[in-house]
């Protein structure tokens, strides 16, 4: 059997198993609903790709490019997280060791998974042009449909964009550093990083999203009919009060050489999933221990088999009756094991920026901790909160967890409670500084999210079953909110705008309704086994 014809047979064995799978039915469904909402009608109070209220009318050149930017831009970050388990899922499966004894060189393997990390992607893709198309129809502002104007958008900006996301995901999972949780964090960094270069960005070698030609026409357009306009392109849903302008859009006038330009990112695609290979473990899982444990063995010697204790037939093993034993806990003791469970396995200088976050927020100035401080002091923990509710399954212990003595009370109360600890620790810098100065409503603001982080993590691992719903969530939440000052999601009560109108106290209302849904999907694990 040729390379080619092996790699079609993973590609498509690959695929078919995934579209199968509830997430990327789900992951479509919002897809659907996100296309909906950027094409508002004139009659709804918001914009979203627009300049000052000029907006092009909606016929194909329009839908199509706004949409592909949307797809380039946004879907980027879930698409991530939803492909970045190929490796993962042969391990877990079992079929990684199935093909482990195969010819399947590790070039072929990454690449193979590769390219159907990108097919997968593209069918979301797909389904978002015959949205597209469906809207145009549906808000009737131009019932002519040219195909070629729609499509070209999505080939030029979100294919090689779709190709660098699922080559990425398969080099994260390769590269041990960055498998799991760091990774999903470095990502998410990235992304940001890239938003930003994207929209600046004067070439297509600076531009992974691949948005500047369009956004650069739309601009010279659109201030044409609103001239000394200083006011800079609206890409996310923004309200407007007001009648908009409209006019018509016919589109970038596409040519060879910019999608030339344009697709070196896909060879930069192709490029890491080659270099992916050399990191890959090919299903060996213990060539990662293998040095440690000689290493260990080197450093004890024969020592400590000459230490080692006899094995003695004559010593008197005494139990303890299980009717002498109280069945109420030591919550406490509980609680400290919890605790030390979350934090165990953190290096020294996890602790360290965590002390220099504690300091900076008891002798800054209060603005300064506000805005600054408290933000990054609450987003180094996430990690921690993110395994919340997901290590009985990612370790396998959930039937021997599920039966103990009162699971629910014991075990996932003080779960909870330990990841409020953790929050209220790193977090006790600002929060004695607020105390001090008398700063109630952001005293009060503090407190609330603290509770609010923790229970939306324990939530969304126990319905979810794994921690990379709560850091898309949680890192979206705290980039557009506390990072960015939206008022509405601030859940710190970091601007004063947020603590004016009193948003803190609806996320009280939300870590109630959170907590009810975790408690509701633990008595439901249990009863599964009991």
């Amino acid at each position: 059997m040729t390379s080619l014809r092996i790699l079609f047979h993973m590609m498509k064995a690959d695929y078919l198993e995934r579209i199968r799978r509830y997430s990327f039915l789900i992951t479509v469904l919002v897809s659907i609903f996100i296309v909906f909402k950027y094409i508002p009608s004139s009659h709804d109070n918001y914009l979203t790709l627009s300049l000052n209220g000029v907006r092009g009318i909606y016929n194909s050149a329009w839908v199509g490019s706004t949409i592909a930017i949307i797809a380039s831009m946004l879907l980027s970050l879930p698409a991530f997280f939803l492909v970045k388990n190929a490796i993962e899922r042969d391990v877990q499966t079992g079929v990684g060791q199935i093909i482990a004894t195969t010819p399947i060189t590790r070039w072929l393997y990454t690449m193979g998974k590769m390219w159907s990390n990108f097919v997968l992607l593209m069918s979301i893709v797909v389904v978002l042009v015959v949205t597209a198309l469906a809207m145009q129809l549906i808000r009737g502002e131009d019932y002519t449909v040219d195909v070629v104007r729609l499509l070209l958008p999505f080939i030029y900006s979100t294919l090689p964009t779709m190709a660098m996301v699922a080559s990425i995901a398969i080099f994260f999972e390769s590269v041990p550093l960055l498998r799991k949780g760091l990774g999903n964090v470095i990502y998410f960094v990235l992304w940001i990083f890239s938003l930003k270069l994207s929209t600046s960005a004067m070439s297509s070698s600076q531009d992974m999203f691949g948005t500047s030609p369009i956004l650069t026409r739309l601009s010279i357009e659109a201030n044409a009919r609103v001239p000394h306009n200083d006011v800079g392109h609206v890409t996310d849903i923004s309200p407007f009060k007001g009648e908009i302008v409209t006019y018509v859009w016919t589109g970038v006038q596409w040519t060879i050489p910019m999608f030339l330009e344009r697709y070196i990112w896909l060879a930069v695609a192709i490029v890491i999933a080659a270099v992916a290979s050399i990191f890959f473990h090919r299903f060996d899982l213990t060539r990662s221990t293998k040095s440690n444990k000689k290493s260990k063995s080197n450093e004890s010697g024969t020592a400590e088999a000459d230490n080692k204790p006899e094995h003695k037939n004559d010593i008197e093993i005494k139990l303890t009756p299980y009717t002498h034993v109280q069945e109420q806990s030591n919550y406490v003791k509980t609680l400290a094991l919890e605790l030390r469970l979350m934090l165990k396995g953190l290096r020294l200088w996890w602790y360290l920026v965590a002390l220099v976050m504690i300091v900076l927020g008891l002798f800054l100035p209060v603005e300064s901790v506000q805005e600054f401080v408290l933000p990054f002091t609450w987003v180094w923990p996430v990690l921690i909160w993110s395994a919340m509710g997901t290590n009985e399954k990612y370790y396998r212990t959930h039937q021997l967890m599920f039966i103990a003595l009162h699971p629910v009370r014991n075990q996932f109360i003080v779960m909870w409670l330990a990841g409020i600890i953790v929050a209220y620790l790193t977090g006790s810098g600002a929060m004695i500084h607020l105390l001090a100065a008398g700063e109630w409503e952001s005293l009060k603001a503090m407190a609330i999210g603290g509770l609010f982080i923790p229970t939306l993590a324990v939530a969304l691992g126990i319905w979810s079953g794994n921690g990379k719903l709560f850091q898309v969530v949680y890192m979206l939440m705290w980039y557009v909110g506390p990072l960015n000052k939206l008022d509405v999601m601030d859940f710190m009560g970091v601007s004063q705008q947020s603590l004016d109108r009193g948003f803190y106290r609806y996320y009280l209302l939300a870590t109630i309704i959170l907590f009810v849904l975790a408690l509701i999907g633990r008595v439901r694990q249990v009863k599964m086994y009991n």
